[in-house]
């Protein structure tokens, strides 16, 4: 029985190879294969877990693949992993973005949540009336966040810049929930910020069973985001983008947003910088998915980032130092 159970592992590795295979050839934007594409790395464990029952009688085929199933995750993953931050010379712009979780208090939530941060900008979504009312009449935010674009919804679908430094320009769009504003720093040129919250592709599941993706909405306005920002680009400008974009870094949408950006948690982050989990599973003391991204142009460079998870909200709070070069 063993043997069989050994031999079965060893094809379900197999079947896991040709899945990350097929991640990384074609990857999807919808259908069956985008679904598994956000749920890969708990499929590799499962598969990291039956390569070790595989290795049982040293079968030189059943060695091989999950050998292969090693080398691939290691490559696929390691970057993500493990980064090498830059020195810390250069003008700093120390940056929050934080999805605090619409629903009933959520005032408190923030206020509890940031606490007595001293991060330059804070982006946040999900930000509702309660939240703006209860940061308005907080004395201690007032004094840190003189500057503030806020734009608060009932549902899902608000978002704000709390900013230290004042704010020369402002646009906000609803669909999707978006602020552009251009911060003008005590140094150096003004720098062009984005906080944005793009809604989840839907995930269709018959009779309750999630089997597919449609990102088809998510992915345009995921388009319509970068447009912006490439004219912001054009323009010469630095860029800070901030937000709860939905999408994880497997995704072809991710390449959309970021190609040719800087990644905070690839410049510096430590192991995988999941940021969010299911609001059943807030007790958790980490994430589950990374959704959550700060971004910059190629001028500015992560030299530290903190992903700080509580049961305030679904997501953690995500922190970045960024250095102009």
């Amino acid at each position: 029985m063993s043997g069989r159970l050994a031999a079965l592992c060893g094809v379900w590795v197999a079947a896991i190879l040709f899945l990350l295979a097929l991640h990384i050839l074609v990857p999807q934007r919808s259908g069956v294969l985008a679904l598994t594409q956000v749920m890969e790395p708990f499929i590799v464990l499962t598969a990291l877990g039956a390569g070790a029952l595989a290795l049982r009688g040293r079968v030189p085929w059943r060695v091989a693949l999950v050998a292969a199933l090693v080398i691939v995750a290691a490559v696929r993953y390691g970057p993500i992993m493990l980064s090498i931050p830059g020195t810390a010379d250069g003008l700093q712009l120390r940056v929050i973005t934080w999805n605090v979780l619409a629903g009933q208090g959520d005032g408190a939530r923030l206020i509890d949540g940031l606490g007595a941060t001293e991060a330059d900008l804070v982006g946040l979504e999900e930000l509702q009336p309660e939240a703006v009312a209860v940061l308005e009449n907080d004395a201690g935010f007032l004094e840190r966040y003189p500057h503030r674009v806020l734009e608060p919804d009932w549902s899902v679908f608000g978002v704000g810049l709390l900013s230290r430094h004042p704010i020369i320009e402002q646009q906000s769009w609803s669909d999707p929930p978006l602020i552009r504003a251009l911060v003008a720093p005590a140094v150096g040129p003004p720098v062009s910020v984005f906080v944005a919250h793009p809604l989840p592709a839907r995930i269709r599941s018959p009779a309750g069973i999630p089997v597919s993706l449609d990102a088809t909405k998510r992915d345009t306005d995921i388009a319509f985001i970068r447009s912006l920002i490439d004219a912001e680009l054009a323009l010469g400008r630095q860029v800070v983008v901030l937000g709860d974009f939905n999408v994880t870094e497997r995704e072809p949408a991710y390449h959309d947003l970021s190609v040719g950006l800087r990644d905070a948690h690839l410049d510096a982050g430590i192991g995988l910088g999941s940021s969010w989990r299911p609001s059943a599973l807030r007790f958790l003391p980490m994430g589950l998915l990374r959704i959550d991204y700060v971004l910059s142009s190629p001028g500015m460079q992560a030299v530290s980032t903190h992903v700080e998870c509580s049961n305030n909200s679904d997501h953690c709070l995500l922190a970045a130092t960024l250095v102009s070069r």
